[in-house]
């Protein structure tokens, strides 16, 4: 293996930056980071709705680029960036894989995202490490709902992209309605680009509107160099033929068709490019005369600065068109430098930029992964400096300590060890042993003390129970489920005290499906599981107390085993978020409100009184626990209690809960474990009602939240009445609105209409096999978290009965 890469590496050292009119692949497959300057480094994603072709087209480049011998097939289960168990047996993208590899002496960090709802934890991730993405449509079905969701993540995280529209040679596929349908819904980001027009040859060119495709499909036009790309001379589509566009060899309706498409592609370009407004002017305002060096340098601008979006297409499947994609992730989509500097953010609130040049290690761990062979890896994006083997990290918002024991380049399920990361690069890391998703990693030198902006967990929507078949099997369940939270963190896993049961909530009923294959499949665990549940939320409803805050005290003082604990302390609960115009509230879950909730635990020295001691000295801590690990202590003790409402024991969420003073009674009784035990059993008081004011804070007051998703139904034109009464009528829906057809053609077979609505979680249950019914397996869904809403008196008592079984 060590060869392989040695002579990867010699290869790309050799290589040079050619544009030749016949192309092959003949790229080295392995860029050593250390080679390659940051100028030449792309860190890309591969996003798109399920199904659009991502994987199809990854694997197209893995076999251009010289990294695979034969071109994999998801239908086979052959892919390599497809290699889990649960993605090769479902044909579908499960977790996000990275691959690097070079292309014209750049190294592309490339990252194969999923395009199923259920893991979109998995793009959110890969998108706050990102400098660019690459969105595949597909041509026939448009833009799809999962489409919108990753766009809109892309536009949060402001990332450049381009587009690739895929499957061009199927009957509907056409670029001129996709693209009509990306001005329309993919909107906040950039105006699109067409630099591609379709060659057809079969007289289908425009029966779906300008710019159809169909089975005749067998190339593109570049429309900056007025030159055909044609695949057709090897099986494969290694061989690219380039040749220029003539009305004479090519006809003079493509050729129209591309003059047209030129002129407009100048047009929009003079629109958001100063630059190309002179060059213009200098051609006396011919739009062929302007170099296509001049539109490739403005492509590439209005890219970095996301006024434009470069639009390509191609059939992944039939190997027409991957190519051009790969030379515009180098042409287009922004290196490393190119981005502007992320900010970190110091202790006392400061933010600081992390450049790229700056000596001191600063990265963020964007995923953790079981290895069969090294354990745990985790993933990091270095952000400045150089991360070496063996180097001590800090991680500043704990304080923990760990050594990079080993640096492995990833290739999917493959790895490569490596010296050391550069900064701008991706790899993954092993022997971190409590680094988790979203973690800030600092030289152990560095006492800056930044943290990096973290990554939002989207909250789980579903739970199932989750039971060792014997009791030998407790320790290696509780052991797995330790290890899948941390790889996934939109996992999350409690213990019901009533029950006895394990509960493991996800984000959909596939995720809770494929985390029980891993305990099955990865982490040998036998266990049952239970039916999938709808993961209620409880809140208290300060509209029907007196005031819009509850303090609650406690003078805690227990005796357990033969240990006494004594400890006050005295907590505010009030709202976090208030309530939206429509009743949701939208509370999420991150590092700082885990949970929907925050928690305020940052007593100084005079928060803290010991008893008995005069008032007006200073406060003497010197005999007790240091301050940070008391408040982390009492922190603990809030965050558990959090974990279990009073009515039916789901999560509480949208509170926000400050401890403001605490006293101690000797180092002996208070203790961190007693001031825990306080701050929990003072939090309980105050939900139960036992507290000074037990009829304002009694169970009455407690609000039952179910998830309110917003759902996008992509239909055929017959079937939208079926679906927007069941929407409304079946599944207690609110519909908003009735999409324009954004994928019409002259034949209504391919017509779509988009129903988006509002519908509870409870009602979407198994909804995916009760549209196929409607619809004769013709319409598709996503849907997205909008928000918890109250749920209704009348309901909540079937809801009761349902859980407790009484």
């Amino acid at each position: 293996m060590a060869g392989v890469f040695a002579a990867a590496r010699s290869a790309l050292a050799a290589s040079a930056l050619l544009r030749p009119p016949l192309l092959t692949h003949s790229q080295p497959p392995h860029p050593s980071a250390a080679s390659v300057p940051v100028d030449r480094i792309r860190n890309i994603g591969i996003i798109a709705h399920i199904d659009a072709g991502k994987t199809t087209t990854t694997e197209r480049m893995l076999y251009y680029v010289g990294y695979t011998k034969r071109i994999g097939e998801v239908d086979q289960g052959s892919t390599v960036t497809d290699f889990l168990k649960p993605e090769r047996e479902r044909g579908i993208t499960i977790a996000s894989a990275c691959i690097p590899f070079a292309w014209r002496n750049h190294r592309i960090n490339l990252i194969d995202t999923p395009g199923h709802v259920d893991f979109t934890i998995e793009v959110e991730r890969s998108m706050r490490v990102l400098d660019g993405a690459v969105c595949v449509l597909d041509a026939v079905a448009g833009v799809e709902a999962q489409t919108e969701t990753v766009w809109r993540q892309a536009n949060r995280y402001k990332v450049p992209r381009i587009a690739f529209v895929n499957k061009m040679d199927r009957n509907g596929a056409g670029l001129g309605k996709t693209v009509k349908a990306m001005e329309t819904r993919l909107t906040g980001w950039g105006r699109p680009l067409v630099c591609q027009w379709p060659v057809v040859r079969d007289g289908t060119s425009t029966i779906n509107g300008l710019g159809s495709g169909g089975p005749g499909f067998e190339g593109v036009v570049d429309l900056l160099s007025m030159d055909v790309l044609d695949w057709r001379r090897e099986q494969t589509g290694s061989v690219i033929t380039r040749s220029p566009l003539t009305p004479e060899s090519d006809g003079s309706e493509l050729y129209d068709q591309c003059l047209s498409a030129r002129e407009a592609l100048v047009e929009a370009l003079s629109d958001i490019d100063e630059r190309i407004v002179e060059i213009f002017l200098d051609v006396d305002g011919d739009h062929l005369r302007i170099p296509a060096a001049e539109l490739r340098a403005a492509l590439r601008r209005v890219t970095l600065n996301g006024k434009g979006i470069p639009i390509f297409c191609g059939a992944s499947f039939r190997n027409i068109g991957v190519q051009p994609v790969l030379d515009a992730i180098c042409d287009f989509l922004p290196c490393p430098a190119d981005r502007p500097p992320p900010h970190a953010v110091s202790p006392s609130g400061k933010e600081v930029p992390c450049h790229l040049d700056d000596k001191e290690v600063c990265a963020l761990a964007f995923k953790v992964t079981h290895d069969p062979k090294r354990g745990a890896l985790v993933f990091v994006r270095v952000y400045s400096g150089t991360l070496e083997r063996g180097a001590t990290l800090i991680n500043p918002a704990t304080g923990t300590k760990e050594r990079a024991t080993k640096l492995l380049q990833m290739y999917a399920d493959d790895y490569e060890e490596i010296a050391s990361i550069s900064a701008g690069n991706i790899a993954a890391v092993s022997g971190l042993k409590e680094t988790a998703t979203g973690d800030t990693l600092l030289s152990s030198r560095d006492k800056r003390g930044l943290i990096l902006d973290t990554i939002a967990i989207p909250p789980p929507v579903f739970v199932r129970s989750c039971e060792p078949v014997t009791s030998a099997d407790e320790r290696a369940l509780s052991s797995a489920l330790k290890a899948l939270v941390r790889e996934d963190p939109s996992v999350h896993v409690a213990y019901d005290d009533e029950t006895g049961q394990t509960l493991i909530s996800g984000m959909g009923e596939l995720h809770l499906e494929i985390t029980a294959d891993r305990l099955e499949e990865t982490h040998k665990v036998n266990c049952k599981m239970g039916k999938v549940n709808i993961s209620y939320r409880e809140t208290i409803d300060f509209d029907a107390l007196p005031k819009r805050k509850i303090v609650q005290h406690i003078a805690y003082d227990r005796e357990t085993f033969g240990k006494r604990s004594k400890v006050s302390l005295t907590l505010e609960i009030e709202p976090l978020e208030a309530w939206d115009d429509d009743q949701l509230v939208r509370a999420a879950s991150t590092k700082q409100t885990p949970g929907g909730n925050q928690v305020v635990v940052a007593l100084a020295r005079d928060n803290y009184r010991v008893f008995g001691a005069d008032l007006t000295a200073p406060t003497n801590l010197s005999t007790y626990a240091s301050r940070s690990e008391l408040n982390a202590a009492v922190q603990e003790g809030l965050l558990g209690a959090l974990g279990r409402g009073p009515l039916l024991g789901f999560p509480l969420t949208n509170l926000r809960v400050t401890c403001t003073d605490v006293t101690l009674y000797g180092a002996d009784m208070s203790h961190p474990a007693a001031l825990r035990a306080a701050a929990a059993a003072c939090l309980r008081e105050a939900l139960a009602g036992t507290g000074s004011t037990p009829d304002a804070n009694s169970n009455s007051s407690i609000l039952l939240l179910e998830p309110v998703m917003d759902v996008s139904v992509r239909v055929p034109e017959k079937y939208i009445g079926v679906v927007t009464k069941d929407v409304a009528g079946t599944r207690r829906g609110h519909v908003l609105s009735l999409g324009e057809d954004t994928t019409a053609s002259g034949d209504d077979e391919y017509a779509r209409r988009t129903v988006a609505a509002t519908v509870p979680l409870a009602q979407l249950v198994g909804y995916a096999s009760a549209l196929r019914g409607l619809t004769a397996g013709t319409g598709d869904f996503a849907m997205e978290l909008r928000g918890y809403g109250v749920v209704q008196q009348d309901r909540v008592e079937g809801i009761m009965h349902e859980i407790r079984g009484y």
